[in-house]
């Protein structure tokens, strides 16, 4: 006599649109609120983005209900786009949560 093994569960997975569905499902339900910053922690941000000095930094960002952090070194501060363009990609300034700056201390 065989055992079933993961033959068992070989039927859950065989419907690849049900596994889409349930993946995007997933996504969705983890997503959370955009955190709301406080002004003295926007001004911690603009002070360290105007003593920038070619240095890596950690970028805490909010993009589509999840939240980031990389580690990067700015490129180009763009005023007309209000983004950062870095060396990883370019972030929004609005997504922008909080920026660590290692080397302050």
């Amino acid at each position: 006599m065989s055992e079933r093994g993961m033959k068992k569960w070989a039927p859950f997975s065989s419907l690849i649109e049900q596994s889409t569905c349930l993946e995007k499902m997933r996504y969705e339900r983890n997503k959370i609120d955009k955190p709301s910053i406080s002004s003295d922690r926007a001004n911690k941000i603009n002070e360290i983005l105007k003593n920038y000095h070619d240095q890596e930094i950690r970028i805490k960002y909010y993009y589509d209900g999840y939240l980031f952090e990389i580690k990067t070194s700015i490129i180009k501060i763009e005023s007309t786009q209000r983004a950062l363009l870095t060396s990883k990609g370019i972030i929004p300034l609005s997504n922008i949560i909080d920026v660590i700056d290692d080397n302050l201390f």
